[in-house]
Order: structure tokens, then C-alpha cells, then sequence
């Protein structure tokens, strides 16, 4: 985070710090969410039906801004702003259509796709930018369909509160992160592949379009706790399709944890878990204070267009592995299906703003 930033920080202590918010602690995230609307709504009203906070805390929270001379509440209900610095800093996401069209402009086969639109739901990013590539069947390597691809870079990109906040892609064979800086140019992006071959493919194309602040590393993602000056670097931003598996899962979570910005976090995982793997996501969430903010279900939908034959018959003999089902070869290329977006955010309690204000003092 830049020093900008750490100005809000600060003010966020500072409404912890008296009794605004009447004893309804909120995070640091929903302190910046209510700047936001703030920002780009004037009506008091219309500012805490979108606020998603009880109503004694949404009015702390004005009721501080308005002491601190940040804004001013007038009696017809209306914020008025006084300190155009405090908002300078948060990003207004531009409308669905623009996100659209920021990114439909600049993939390859842009007319086409924009003359058939049903087509999105039949191809991918990854096949539109390498028709050769080959997916490998052993890491489960399906893209999802464009459409899901373009969906989940707008959910994304609606989320960010700052141009200046690091997001980290683990995996990406959907290429949500050139989406992502299509939308956000400013935003710096930090891409871990482990697929050699996707990682070439996105430096190609961050060359293509000069993209700055957009690192790609080619490594596992499970053997970053052995890159020390990685590890200095902490994120705000993190989208992952993790491995199912829950010895792998386990692995990744613990890396993640390491990563993790303290003030603002915000995590998309994209996937869909049995009992087992859904249970270390859950340990994960609650060893770093975190809630499910938004659960989008059947959110990226998938296709088994590949006519490798390789590939299909891996994938037959996977699916029997794991499912029990048989399946021929030329049903699989009919077969579709679809995972779940989770939205993971900070979560602070009192108690654990009250020791994170000591630790400071120390």
C-alpha cells in the first residue's frame, strides 16, 4: 500500500478509537466502502441501502466523517464533501458496458466475437490467443469459457477500492489477469504459472501491449515460501483456482497466509470442494480473521471442447477415477460444467483492532 493509503488507515483507527461506530466494530473494508459511496453518492439514503452495515454503525461511521470535518450532513439528509483529498484516492469502477468494451477491443478475434456474442460461451481466452496449445489433462487443465472469463475480471475489477493495490493471480490458464489490466491499467499485477507455456503467452502479450507493473513467474506456487524476497511483497488482491486435493489445498493456504496484506484483503477463489477441501478453506478463513463476503454459485462454466484424443481419453479415465462415471470419448466434447466464485474479505472484531493498536504503539 502506498503512504496515501496509510492516511485512511489512520483515520480508520482514529474511528476505532472513540466510540463512533457504538460498540459495532467494522473492518477496515467497510470503512473504505462507505467512503466510497460517499464519494460517488450524495444521498444519505441511497448511501446506506448499498452499505451492507447495521444501521447504528453505517451512522457512526458519517457521524465521524462529519467531525472530522471529512463531510458535511446537511438537515435534508444530504452529504456534502469537505476534504476532497481523503477521496482522492478510491477507484470508481466504469460501467459494465466499458469494462466491456476495454477488454472485447483488445483480444484477438474482437469482430467476430462482437458480432456473435453466443460464441463467448464456446470458446476461451486461452484458445483465442494460442489455437495450438494443448491442455494438459494431468493438471486438470480445462479454461473456462470467455464469457466466465470476461465476468470474473468485471467482479474482480468492481471490487478494487485503489489503483495502487497489489493483486497476485495463482494460476491462470483463464487469463483473468490481462482482463484485469485491460480494465485497470494502473493496477500491479504479479502472475505465478506453473505452466511454462502460459507464461510465455502472457508475457508475449504484456509485451504486446506495454503493460507496466505486470510481473509473470514461472514456479509453483506451493515453493514460494522458499523465495525470500518474494515474500517482502504482501497483497490486497488475490485470485486462485486452487487443487482440490486437500494435502495440496493445505499447502497453498499456508503460502497464502504469508502474502496477505494486514489492513485489505480480498481474496476470489474460484472452484467447487468436497467436504474435505471445503474444510481447510474454512480453517484458512478463520486463522486470518476473514469472511465470506459474496458466494456466486455456478459462477465459470466449462466445456470438454479438446479433440485431442489424449486428452479426452485422460480425462475418461480421470473421471472415472474420481466420479465413478463412464463416459465415451465424443460425449465428453458435449459435456459442460460449472464452478463457484467465493469472495473472502478482512474481518476485524474489536478485540483484534485492540491488538492490532497495541502492536503498533510497541
Amino acid at each position: 500500500m502506498t503512504k496515501d493509503i496509510e492516511r485512511l488507515v489512520d483515520l480508520y483507527k482514529l474511528l476505532n478509537s472513540g466510540n463512533y461506530v457504538y460498540d459495532n466494530t467494522v473492518s477496515f473494508i467497510d470503512f473504505i466502502r462507505i467512503l466510497r459511496l460517499v464519494k460517488f453518492n450524495s444521498n444519505f439514503h441511497k448511501c446506506f441501502k448499498k452499505s451492507h452495515l447495521e444501521l447504528i454503525s453505517f451512522i457512526g461511521i458519517i457521524e465521524f466523517l462529519h467531525n472530522v470535518n471529512v463531510i458535511k450532513l446537511n438537515k435534508n439528509k444530504r452529504i456534502k464533501i469537505q476534504n476532497d483529498e481523503i477521496f482522492e484516492l478510491l477507484y470508481k469502477p466504469p460501467s459494465k458496458s466499458s469494462m466491456f468494451l476495454k477488454t472485447i477491443r483488445k483480444i484477438p478475434y474482437r469482430h467476430y466475437l462482437a458480432r456473435k456474442l453466443a460464441s463467448m460461451s464456446k470458446t476461451n481466452l486461452l484458445e483465442l490467443y494460442d489455437p495450438k496449445f494443448r491442455l494438459n489433462p494431468k493438471s486438470f487443465q480445462v479454461p473456462c469459457s470467455l464469457r466466465s472469463s470476461l465476468k470474473r475480471a468485471r467482479v474482480i475489477c468492481n471490487r478494487a477500492y485503489f489503483t495502487s493495490q497489489k493483486a497476485l493471480f495463482i494460476g491462470d490458464d483463464d487469463l483473468i489477469s490481462i482482463l484485469c489490466k485491460f480494465i485497470i491499467p494502473e493496477l500491479p499485477i504479479t502472475v505465478i504459472e506453473i505452466d511454462g507455456r502460459i507464461t510465455k503467452l502472457l508475457k508475449n502479450i504484456a509485451i504486446k501491449h506495454k503493460f507496466k507493473e505486470f510481473n509473470v513467474y514461472n514456479l509453483d506456487f506451493k515453493e514460494i515460501n522458499e523465495l525470500s524476497e518474494f515474500l517482502k511483497t504482501k497483497f490486497s488482491i488475490i485470485h486462485l483456482d486452487p487443487p482440490y486435493d486437500e494435502k495440496e489445498l493445505l499447502k497453498f493456504t499456508a503460502n497464502i497466509s504469508l502474502i496477505l496484506d494486514e489492513n485489505l484483503v480480498q481474496i476470489f477463489l474460484n472452484g467447487l470442494y468436497d467436504i474435505n477441501s471445503i474444510s481447510v478453506v474454512s480453517n484458512f478463513i478463520t486463522k486470518n480473521k476473514l469472511i465470506i463476503s459474496d458466494y456466486y454459485r455456478s459462477f465459470s462454466s466449462y466445456f470438454f471442447k479438446s479433440t485431442d484424443s489424449k486428452y479426452l481419453k485422460y480425462m475418461k479415465k480421470q473421471l472415472k477415477l474420481e466420479t465413478d462415471l463412464k463416459f465415451k470419448e465424443k460425449d465428453l466434447k458435449k459435456i459442460e460444467f460449472s464452478s463457484d466464485l467465493y469472495i473472502l474479505e478482512k474481518s476485524l472484531t474489536e478485540k483484534d483492532i485492540n491488538s492490532y493498536n497495541l502492536q503498533d504503539d510497541i
